[in-house]
């Protein structure tokens, strides 16, 4: 054993603390038995190859080397081990497990488990092992247990029985093969590599299975040795000095690829920005589950790549391979930023004969991830293990990544309507029509700085209270509060987005309803006057452009006996018996395995709110067919051809005493191309496929009784209707 001078034990101390102060600084030390632990252990006996002031340093020490100078062992970086033994949530009493032996760690385990508990250290290399044999006792931690093995294969006797309370690995690891060798409730926290990223993730067990349920680590750390060790599949495109590599998903061909690098590459701008300093590695790990094929692209610094310009940085690039065609994420820095260090844009390149729909691919996913999911909650991980036969979907379905032990799925909670910036309150407005083909509109007092659009022609309507459960609500009630008003039916037509006088933008949902009274007879309780005008007088009014364009693109949808463009003659024809249909479009999307897609509406939604319904939409001047496909697209994400849809039922319904009758038209897509997607999530938070056969309760009445018709061979179904 060595000795130390007492001047050396004061200056080990004094660094120590100073490192304790600098991680509580930056919020990696949270709780007071991980400060004990750090103010304790002294770090420098397990590098006594360093200065002191090297081994308290906030960074990694290197203990050991390959030839090439690759690092293999190391005493971690205090800020990445505070943050793990934080997450893994050690007791006193615990049982626990360390995979990748330096010492330090193990020690501050000991601290954490206490004399009741007891810290089993493990690493593949006897070097490494051997180091923590002759370190531990010297700092006063004879009692950890030191084990030479594969982490692969845990030898039997080392496991306790039922399982350790927790497994902290500080190795990157390609896979998780300790599920069972954890006790249920137990911790696991490892660096996991997805794609060749790598955060440290801690996880609990329940039922069998692994969940994390704090944000993700950014770290890096030494390779997993062993029959554990990752495998890059690193694959170069000849002649090129570019090289892709598949750590998970299927490896494909590249040579094809040498021709589509020699010219320049189509750039897809995606409007979504980062700051310098600012981390984008989550819109790494949503881009290596949402794209089939997604590989990481690395050059050779002397490589033959001039249309690779500029090269990617030290981190390998997102890509994805079409074909002959490749797509990869790339970022042009656009301003110098607040603090000087740059803004930057990220963009697409995309090469070879279709590389711009390649591009064009990537920068959708990109631009989902803005939309859906930045600013979100952090992403929830879980870990089954490989032969877990529970529901996992298919090998290709988005977010899932299948390793030897386990199945990693990665679920991304929506961004909610506060967190995307919308404002608090939302507002809703009525278009309100007659069979003349004429509009209702409201002239508003002219209070400058009091109301909105003051002086102006405008629709009633109003901001959402908290009484009202759903912006239909709101607008009936403003009608009702306003103008006496209660029309039997109102559909929902459009979102309109305006700005107000602090310049943030207010989305109103516009509600479109039919009324053929006199607005003289109305009870005006606000403004100045209620009037018909046809959309031909328009621009004659103080009225907003885009109140005008509602308008207009409302009125170019109605029969042209409704339209403002009929002759008198034909108005006055108009049949008053006549009730107009509302026509809703419906898709029946049915995996192999029989189960339905069905989405779940959002709590604000007009239309059915936190209840499953099917996709649907409305026709806007396109038949049936075209809806369909358009509204697949834009809600879903989803690809279907025309000549793979099928008319499978028609269900006429009345929704509620009074309302105006529905034709819904439910089609089924024979085949499509992509995966559901969140496109509209103020409207869908969930796409699920459901077993008809055990559908949901909360399911709109009327899908419920279309599914089982189609089910049962029935074109035909009504429900609504008075008996």
């Amino acid at each position: 054993m060595t000795t130390s001078s007492a001047t050396e034990v004061s200056d080990a101390s004094r660094l120590r603390h100073q490192l304790v102060q600098q991680l509580h600084a930056h919020d990696h030390i949270r709780s007071a038995a991980v400060e004990h632990a750090f103010r304790t252990v002294p770090r420098h006996v397990f590098a006594p190859e360093v200065p002191l002031s090297v081994s308290y340093a906030n960074d990694i020490v290197p203990t050991r080397h390959r030839d090439d100078g690759t690092i293999t062992s190391s005493v971690s970086a205090p800020w990445v081990q505070a943050e793990m033994l934080e997450a893994a949530r050690i007791r006193p009493g615990h049982r626990v497990l360390e995979i990748g032996s330096g010492g330090y760690n193990a020690a501050l385990i000991a601290e954490l488990t206490g004399p009741t508990g007891h810290v089993t250290t493990l690493d593949i290399d006897p070097v490494v092992t051997d180091r923590a044999v002759r370190f531990l006792p010297e700092a006063g931690y004879s009692q950890v247990s030191v084990v030479t093995a594969d982490a692969e294969r845990l030898p039997r006797e080392v496991v306790p029985e039922g399982g350790f309370d927790a497994i902290v690995v500080t190795v990157d690891t390609w896979d998780l093969p300790w599920i069972d060798a954890l006790a249920d409730g137990g911790r696991l926290v490892a660096p996991l590599r997805l794609h060749g990223y790598h955060w440290a993730i801690g996880f609990t067990k329940k039922k069998g299975a692994l969940h994390s349920d704090e944000p993700l680590v950014v770290c890096g750390f030494v390779a997993m040795q062993g029959d554990g060790a990752w495998n890059p599949d690193r694959r170069t495109v000849r002649g090129t000095g570019v090289h892709l590599s598949w750590e998970d998903g299927t490896p494909l061909s590249v040579n094809q690829l040498a021709p589509a690098l020699t010219s320049e590459p189509t750039v897809i701008r995606t409007g979504v920005t980062v700051g310098g300093k600012e981390p984008f590695d989550l819109l790494m790990l949503y881009l290596a589950g949402a794209l089939p094929g997604f590989c990481r692209l690395e050059v050779d610094p002397d490589g033959h790549h001039q249309v690779l310009s500029p090269p990617p940085p030290h981190w390998p690039a997102a890509a994805i391979v079409r074909g002959t065609s490749l797509a990869r994420l790339a970022h042009e820095r656009i301003t110098d930023g607040d603090d000087g260090k740059g803004r930057y844009e990220f963009v697409v390149h995309g090469y070879g004969d279709h590389g711009h729909l390649v591009a064009r691919e990537m920068a959708e996913q990109v631009e989902i991830w803005q939309r859906n999911h930045r600013g979100a909650r952090c992403p929830l991980i879980t870990a089954r293990p490989a032969a877990d036969h529970a529901p996992a979907g298919p090998d290709h379905a988005p977010h899932a990544f299948a390793k030897k032990h386990t199945r990693i799925t990665v679920d991304w909670p929506v961004l909610s309507v506060s967190t995307a910036r919308e404002p608090e309150t939302a507002n809703a407005s009525a278009l309100i029509y007659n069979d003349r083909g004429e509009y209702l509109l409201h002239l508003r007092d002219y209070f400058p700085g009091q109301i909105w659009e003051p002086g102006m022609w405008s629709l009633l309507g109003g901001g959402r209270e908290p009484q009202d459960a759903t912006l239909e609500h709101t607008v009936r009630r403003e009608l009702a509060e306003e103008a006496g008003l209660d029309l039997a039916d109102l559909t929902p037509f459009a979102t309109e987005y305006a700005t107000d006088d602090a310049g943030a933008t207010v989305p109103i949902s516009i509600y479109a309803g039919r009324w053929n009274g006199d607005a003289r007879d109305l009870r005006l309780t606000e403004g100045v006057m209620l009037a018909w005008f046809p959309p031909d007088d328009l621009h004659r009014l103080r009225i907003a452009d885009t109140t005008s364009d509602l308008v207009r693109r409302h009125a170019a949808g109605l029969p042209a006996a409704q339209s403002g463009h009929a002759g008198e003659e034909e108005r006055r024809a108009s049949p008053r018996g006549t009730v107009l249909n509302v026509i809703g479009v419906h898709l029946y999307l049915e995996r192999p395995d029989g189960t339905v897609l069905l989405g779940l509406r959002h709590p604000s939604s007009v239309f059915a709110p936190s209840t499953w319904h099917a996709l649907a939409g409305h026709c806007e001047q396109e038949n049936a067919i075209a809806c369909l496909i358009r509204e697949a697209r834009e809600e879903a994400g989803l690809r279907i051809e025309r000549q793979d849809v099928e008319l499978v039922h028609v269900v006429h319904h009345i929704d509620r005493a009074g309302d105006r009758p529905r034709m819904g038209l439910f089609f089924r897509a024979r085949s499509w191309s992509g995966e559901p997607e969140l496109r509209e999530p103020d409207k869908c938070t969930q796409w699920k496929f459901w077993d008809p056969a055990a559908l949901p309760d909360d399911l709109v009445p009327y899908t419920r009784i279309a599914i089982e018709g189609i089910k049962n061979g029935a074109l035909y179904s009504e429900t609504g209707w008075p008996a």
